[in-house]
């Protein structure tokens, strides 16, 4: 039997985010070991906020879902999984977090009854360049100091890509949890998946709930239609990009150098410059974007001329002055 890949938003969902006792128990275990490093005591119990439900793929087959959950102290708990890159994530979970903040006080109430909100995200790539660390924790704190403005802002990134390849008894507890998102539906995986039973039972029991989940019918048929919706707009995009990408960015080059030189901003030329390597290379980091966006008119149109010339994003680097 194939094994869906937990990493598949709607299949990590339905392990953790169901209304009954063993997917309840998957995800205090999962915030436990997460969370064991902020020192707080252990959540008891959790309440989901948006439980799982079949009905919730029918309308819209590419949305992109999230666990969120309180704990027995009212904290918000929002766990997104993210398999590929995309733009701006780290603006996009700051802003999750400050959406589910923002929901835990009422009109009426005071800032006294705002809520600690802990956002966690489990990435399939590296957005955390600046830390070997495979699991990052990021608070308000005092920059000199390094004391916190308060706890209520939690926002944790665990990226499988950084996770060392060891032996099983060698694993930390936030290492098994990763360990299990990564390998459990890779094929001939059989005797690791054997070893992560032994090492654990909250190892055997997420590993047996996974294999539950794959034999659903309905839960193939999800992921049946969400992987048709997904490549029916891979091959759209492919259709567009083979029948006229390149010329779409000449006349936005064009287009982006007369805008630019006609209102006097370079703005718009960073812009440009930015979004062009974005297509051509799917990603930019954030580091070079803000290299980008410092230069002068005639560098940026230097860069968006030569911009098949190419071979990697960081080709651009040698206008950097």
């Amino acid at each position: 039997m194939i094994i869906l890949n937990p990493m598949l938003d709607f299949v990590f969902k339905a392990l953790f985010g169901k209304e009954d006792k063993t997917s309840k128990k998957l995800l205090i275990a999962f915030l436990n070991d997460v969370l064991a490093k902020e020192n707080q005591e252990p959540i008891v119990d959790v309440a989901h906020i948006n439980p799982f439900n079949y009905k919730e793929f029918e309308k819209d087959k590419l949305s992109v879902l999230d666990i969120k959950a309180k704990t027995e102290k009212d904290e918000i708990i929002n766990i997104e999984v993210q398999v590929q890159n995309e733009d701006n994530y780290r603006k996009r979970s700051l802003y999750y977090w400050s959406k589910s903040y923002g929901e835990t006080i009422l009109e009426a109430e005071t800032y006294e009854s705002l809520k600690k909100t802990i956002v966690i995200n489990i990435l399939g790539y590296i957005e955390i360049t600046e830390s070997s660390k495979i699991h990052t924790t990021f608070k308000i704190m005092e920059q000199e100091e390094h004391f916190n403005l308060l706890e209520d802002l939690q926002i944790h990134y665990l990226e499988l890509p950084k996770l060392p390849r060891k032996n099983i008894e060698e694993l930390d507890d936030v290492e098994l949890w990763l360990d299990f998102l990564k390998e459990s539906a890779k094929e001939g995986n059989e005797e690791r998946l054997k070893e992560l039973k032994e090492r654990s039972e909250i190892m055997e029991t997420a590993i047996n709930q996974l294999i539950e989940i794959s034999a659903d019918e309905k839960m193939r048929e999800i992921y049946r239609a969400r992987e048709k919706a997904r490549l029916d707009m891979i091959s759209k995009l492919k259709y567009a990009e083979n029948r006229g990408i390149e010329k779409g960015m000449e006349k936005g080059i064009e287009k982006g150098i007369e805008k630019g030189m006609e209102k006097g901003e370079t703005k718009a030329l960073a812009r440009t410059a930015i979004r062009l390597l974005t297509r051509r290379f799917d990603f930019v980091s954030e580091d070079l974007k803000q290299r980008i966006a410092e230069m002068d008119a005639p560098t940026l149109e230097a860069i968006i001329d030569n911009i098949f010339e190419y071979n990697s994003p960081d080709d651009v680097k040698k206008y950097i002055r």
